[in-house]
């Protein structure tokens, strides 16, 4: 996803570490500001060894739970993930590593030397519900604001064709060909969250909002797409798009493409414009391609007509 926020520069693999660690206790714990009732649960009913450290980046700690899904943390923002909580602060660099394990012991988790206190937290809808409205304050922000420059993975030959796919597969509700446009957007380009994955859960928010009953009755949609998102790309580019296929997004997506005025969608665009390097443009450029495919009469050309051309989110100023 964001590699500002979610990434990290090294991984673990293999099995928990047979021996145990003392388990540290921090002066103050950390306490969950935000995070969504699903992660909630999980994080409530998680066994003694609740899971281990699998990335540490400078703004998040990603942690490989016991269910083989992963759970992140970073500081004082609005959801950068479904599967993300917002907490106090993040422990100080250096204290903890990849392969650190993760003990759950009644209140609180305890990662190394430092103390989680699982008590309390805002809980945060991050489901996208189906609509009967137009998607126009969406539409209008983006034909005001512009596009920001996507990821060259999407303006390969291969990224083209998949969009093109996926857009074909929209406009004539051909399941076949939705399938086959975001199976190779999965794990197209590079990082933690490639381009391709953040283009595909753009689209999927907008037809999760605006046409749900379509998803809902092409069940071999999930299905494909689930199991290419399984074993085509990283582990957090897959939960990301396993929990789009849910209805669960980040809040900055959620905002952008759920809200009834224009004024706030043009600063959540601008706000995702912005977000991790270009995870937050490639996840507009799914949005995009969404919106053209379901208002293809009314939307299209305009939508077209400022691709290239990039936001300055300070003021709101598109320039060629």
């Amino acid at each position: 996803m964001f590699r500002s926020s979610l990434a990290s520069t090294s991984s673990p693999s293999g099995p928990f570490p047979a021996s145990r660690r003392e388990e540290g206790h921090a002066t103050e714990p950390v306490r969950i500001l935000r995070w969504s009732l699903a992660l909630r649960e999980r994080i409530l009913t998680a066994p003694p060894e609740a899971g281990r450290v699998h990335s540490v980046f400078e703004r998040a700690l990603n942690i490989l739970w016991h269910d083989g899904a992963l759970v992140a943390l970073h500081g004082p923002a609005p959801l950068a993930a479904p599967f993300a909580a917002a907490v106090t602060r993040l422990p100080e660099a250096g204290h903890l590593t990849p392969g650190t394990r993760v003990f759950h012991r009644e209140n609180r988790i305890l990662l190394g030397p430092c103390v989680l206190d699982i008590e309390g937290g805002t809980l945060v809808d991050t489901t996208i519900h189906p609509t009967h409205e137009g998607p126009g304050p969406l539409a209008s922000a983006l034909v005001a604001l512009g596009m920001p420059a996507a990821a060259s993975a999407l303006s390969s030959q291969t990224g083209r064709s998949a969009q093109r796919r996926l857009a074909d597969g929209i406009l004539n509700r051909d399941a076949q060909a939705f399938i086959e446009g975001a199976c190779a957007l999965v794990g197209l380009g590079e990082g933690l969250t490639p381009a391709g994955d953040d283009c595909l859960v753009g689209a999927l928010a907008v037809l999760r909002h605006f046409a749900h009953r379509w998803l809902e009755e092409q069940p071999e949609i999930r299905a494909a797409i689930g199991t290419a998102a399984r074993v085509g790309t990283t582990m957090v580019g897959r939960d990301f798009i396993l929990h789009a296929l849910d209805g669960a997004f980040s809040e900055a997506i959620l905002h952008l493409v759920t809200t009834t005025s224009e004024r706030d969608a043009r600063r959540a665009v601008a706000y995702l414009a912005e977000t991790g390097g270009t995870s937050g443009a490639d996840t507009l450029h799914g949005i995009c391609l969404a919106l053209e495919a379901l208002e293809f009469l009314t939307t299209r050309d305009h939508i077209r007509s400022i691709r290239g051309r990039r936001i300055h989110p300070a003021s709101g100023v598109c320039s060629k």
